[in-house]
């Protein structure tokens, strides 16, 4: 099936896996790939690192070879494909490296002339979106003669802006759908520990100063263009929209929710499987974390999880350790905790000793399971040569495992680390573990809250775990997604989707809208009320919920991770893209 106009969507992160937008264009490519069929192309930035993981070079169709072969730029490659992480939609890379360096300071001068664009001193990772954008939107107005029917380019972010505004400036006739995740603005402000919401409740318009204050002038100014001259304006939340119409002037036309797709889920059958195999793995490697130590039994903890950008206020990492601090000064002898902390940050390799214990573990392991298998084949063996092997087999086992045993549980005068990762930089200067050691969660055998900060991205194959982000959520038994700052929100609906009990809150627009339309406390989302309370008061329910989730019983908890997931299958696609193709034909309506 194909439309009846065609849809170019731009993107920095279209076949370039950065965030959160990655997720939404790759999430509804297939409800697209139904809908558009050849009509759809997406343009990306081309990172070659990326490339080689995203992209399946193809040849091009003959209107992207005319509208490729009209553009006149110096400096620019163009590779044309399919995205394997999209469900094999049509996708155009931008090799922009050589125009920058040669243009950048043109476009900057000429966006300045037609649209006030202040990027004197924009900060460096200004130009190269920039300069991208910029050749898209060249593309994109080639592309328009080339497919000889009516097209809608659909812009994501201040990072796809140029593309925008290269078409406006031009007097390209191709109506355009802007739209923003998050404002550059109301990010600035929660990364420095600001109030978003709070600003946006309290303010109607913003200052021309406030965005030098933040150091942000330039992408403000570029997404405020964007928004300002767009066809259609869309946002992806009503928190959003609120804080759009107040940060860039403009009210939203569509609020275009993100989606899940849920074919792309594993059915519950194969979601036990992926659970088992993942509980296993991580097992041994919490066993080996903190059994050289002291005494430790993974399958009698209860798995916490956490994890997102490294924005610790904005992400409510505070609320999030806090919480762990007064529940583990509550929790009883018998009930023990373990929080996976999953925030990527800077790292130069593993920590020495926990590479050793762990292997050490693991020997231990192989070489009790390996002798086993020994003892099952001696079994069913002839009789009198089993008696004469098993002494010695036997007494094998005990001398492997004590030397193992006894090397793993030397007495050390340290606690299990709260990071098996070295840092590229003072463990005294990162705020996570600061946080913690304030909050007296070090480890130590007196605490039953245990803590692993994991400064690394959840991939097969790492340094450690060697667990899928996807597989961490199948056995956390809650996720804690406690943002101050949370435009739509993904984390805490992908937790649930993989039957992970899901917390959010009321300030970000998953947790808005769960309040508003999913009544959000009937089942394995909740919602934590931040706006209009104390700070104290916060963290008391947090560690309140988390104690309750400690003590209820194996039964209770299957319960929930059911509705979790059950709610979860509210957020189909099939029931959020009407909402996009509504401002494509409201779109095509303004030209």
């Amino acid at each position: 099936m194909s439309s009846p106009y065609f849809l170019a969507e731009v993107s920095f992160e279209a076949g370039n896996k950065v965030g959160g937008i990655w997720t939404v264009l790759t999430s509804k490519s297939e409800y697209i790939k139904q809908k558009f069929g050849p009509n759809y192309l997406a343009v990306g930035f081309y990172n070659p690192t990326q490339c080689a993981i995203e992209f399946v070079e193809a040849p091009a169709p003959q209107f992207v070879k005319d509208a490729i072969a009209d553009i006149k730029l110096d400096g620019v490659k163009i590779y044309f494909g399919r995205w394997a992480s999209g469900s094999d939609v049509n996708l155009l890379l931008i090799d922009s490296k050589e125009f920058e360096q040669r243009h950048g300071n043109e476009i900057k001068k000429e966006f300045w002339d037609k649209f006030k664009i202040d990027s004197l001193n924009a900060p460096e990772d200004y130009t190269e979106p920039l300069a991208w954008s910029y050749t898209a939107g060249v593309f994109l107005a080639s592309l328009s003669k080339a497919v000889h029917m009516p097209m809608v380019a659909q812009v994501h972010e201040w990072l796809s802006a140029g593309a925008l505004l290269y078409l406006k400036s031009s007097n390209v006739r191709v109506p355009t759908v802007f739209t923003v995740h998050a404002t550059v603005l109301g990010r600035a402000i929660s990364y420095n520990g600001g109030d978003t919401l709070a600003f946006v409740n309290s303010n109607t318009s913003v200052g021309p100063s406030l965005p030098y204050q933040y150091g942000v002038a330039a992408k403000h100014l570029t997404e405020k263009a964007a928004a300002l001259n767009a066809t259609v304006f869309t946002t992806v939340s009503k928190i959003v929209a609120k804080e759009a119409e107040v940060m860039l002037g403009r009210k939203t036309d569509f609020v275009t929710i993100n989606g899940i797709d849920l074919k792309d889920l594993p059915a519950p059958v194969d979601l036990d499987a992926l659970r088992n195999s993942a509980q296993a793995k991580f097992e041994n490697f919490v066993n080996g974390y903190f059994l050289p130590y002291y005494d430790f039994d993974a399958k009698k903890a209860t798995v916490f999880l956490t994890g997102g950008r490294y924005e610790f206020y904005g992400k409510g990492f505070d609320l999030f350790i806090d919480a762990l601090g007064r529940l583990n000064k509550t929790l009883s002898d018998d009930n023990y905790v373990v929080a996976f902390i999953a925030v990527p940050s800077g790292t130069v390799g593993t920590k020495s000793d926990v590479v050793a214990n762990y292997l050490t573990y693991l020997g231990i392991k192989a070489t009790l399971h390996e002798d086993i298998e020994s003892f099952d084949k001696l079994v069913s063996s002839n009789p009198t040569t089993a008696s004469a092997v098993m002494d010695k087999a036997y007494s094998k086992i005990v001398n492997d495992t004590k030397r193992m045993t006894s090397q793993l549980r030397r007495s050390k005068l340290v606690n299990p680390p709260l990071c098996p990762f070295i840092l590229s930089y003072s463990e005294n200067d990162d705020q996570i573990l600061s946080r913690l050691r304030e909050n007296g969660l070090d480890n130590s055998p007196n605490c039953h809250v245990k803590v692993i900060y994991y400064p690394k991205y959840l991939t097969l194959g790492d340094e450690l775990l060697n667990l899928t982000y996807h597989e961490a959520l199948s056995i956390a038994v809650a996720g804690f997604f406690l943002s101050k700052y949370e435009p739509f929100g993904y984390t805490p609906l992908e937790a649930a989707s993989y039957m992970s009990i899901a917390f959010t809150t009321d300030q970000g627009g998953f947790g808005e809208y769960c309040i508003n339309e999913i009544k959000e406390q009937s089942g394995g989302i909740f919602v934590e009320r931040l706006i209009n309370r104390k700070r104290d008061d916060v963290v008391g329910q947090i560690s309140r919920d988390m104690l309750k989730i400690v003590t209820t019983n194996q039964d209770e908890l299957l319960k929930m991770r059911v509705s979790a997931r059950e709610l979860s299958e509210q957020f189909g696609w099939e029931k959020f893209l009407p909402i996009y193709l509504q401002a494509y034909d409201a779109a095509l309506k303004r030209i």
